[in-house]
């Protein structure tokens, strides 16, 4: 060892290295339970939020079920004897065939309806008003009843005749 120290200057260091090691057990003490709060405050989060998701969930497939429940079942009608190139009366037709005879309906869902079934044999989608035309020559014949008669801000209503 070429560097000698004296006895003070050895002291000095060991008193210098001692007090920074104590800083930093007390600081590390400190940020320890920092974190052991931050620790039990994040838990009890969890679970608060584990508890609300359990329950969201338990909620969202209830109503998803209900609102299932009010959707109309698609009855599976053969509509491949309609020919290659139906006419829209025939297609509305169709789509009233498979209705219960309380089912209400007015020319919006009908036009869905004969989109969605017929869609390879359209050139292009049916227009609610085209239907809305048909449904009324089907009220005058009466195949159908009238609900309710359409206004500027609600459309006509109909169901099948008894």
């Amino acid at each position: 060892m070429s560097a000698t120290l004296t006895v003070q200057e050895i002291l000095a260091k060991l008193e210098t290295r001692v007090a920074f090691h104590e800083e930093k057990e007390a600081f590390h003490g400190q940020q320890e339970e920092h974190h052991r709060e931050q620790r039990a405050f994040h838990a009890a989060e969890l679970e608060q939020v584990k508890q609300h998701l359990a329950a969201f969930k338990a909620t969202s497939e209830v109503a998803a079920e209900l609102a299932r429940q009010g959707e109309r079942p698609s009855r599976p009608v053969e509509d491949n004897d309609l020919g290659r190139r139906p006419k829209v009366s025939q297609m509305i037709a169709r789509v009233l065939e498979g209705l219960g005879d309380g089912e209400s309906f007015g020319a919006t869902w009908v036009t869905a309806e004969v989109n969605r079934r017929f869609r390879d044999k359209l050139r292009r989608p049916v227009n609610p008003r085209t239907v809305s035309v048909t449904l009324r020559r089907l009220r005058d014949s009466k195949r159908i009843f009238a609900l309710r008669d359409g206004k500027a801000f609600h459309e006509s209503l109909y169901r099948k005749a008894p």
